[in-house]
C-alpha cells in the first residue's frame, strides 16, 4: 500500500502574499500548522485556534516554531487564501 501524497509540497507552491515585513512564520510551516488543524476537525477559526493553542508544545517542538499563529493571523490567512483562489486551484489539480 502506497503512503498518502501529502499536499503540502503542492500548497506551498502558491506564491507567499504576505507582506516581508510582517512574515513571523515560514510558508510551509503556516501551511503545516493550517492543515493539521484542519484534519483535527475544529468547525470554524475559533475551534480551529483553541486547538492550535492546546497543542502548541507539540507543534511548536515538531515543526521548530518559537510560537504558533494567533486566531487574526489564522483569520488573515484564510481571507488572503479567499484571494487567491486560481493559484490554490492550479495547486491542487497539479
Amino acid at each position: 500500500m502506497r503512503p498518502p501524497i501529502s499536499p503540502l509540497p503542492f500548497l506551498t507552491q502558491i506564491p507567499d502574499w504576505r507582506a516581508p515585513t510582517r512574515i513571523h512564520y515560514p510558508w510551509d510551516a503556516l501551511w503545516t500548522v493550517i492543515l493539521t488543524g484542519l484534519l483535527a476537525g475544529p468547525p470554524n477559526i475559533l475551534a480551529l485556534t483553541q486547538w492550535l493553542a492546546g497543542h502548541r508544545e507539540v507543534l511548536c517542538q515538531h515543526l521548530g516554531l518559537n510560537r504558533l499563529p494567533q486566531q487574526a493571523m489564522i483569520y488573515r490567512f484564510f481571507w488572503s487564501l479567499d484571494q487567491h483562489l486560481p493559484e490554490l486551484q492550479r495547486a491542487l489539480l497539479d
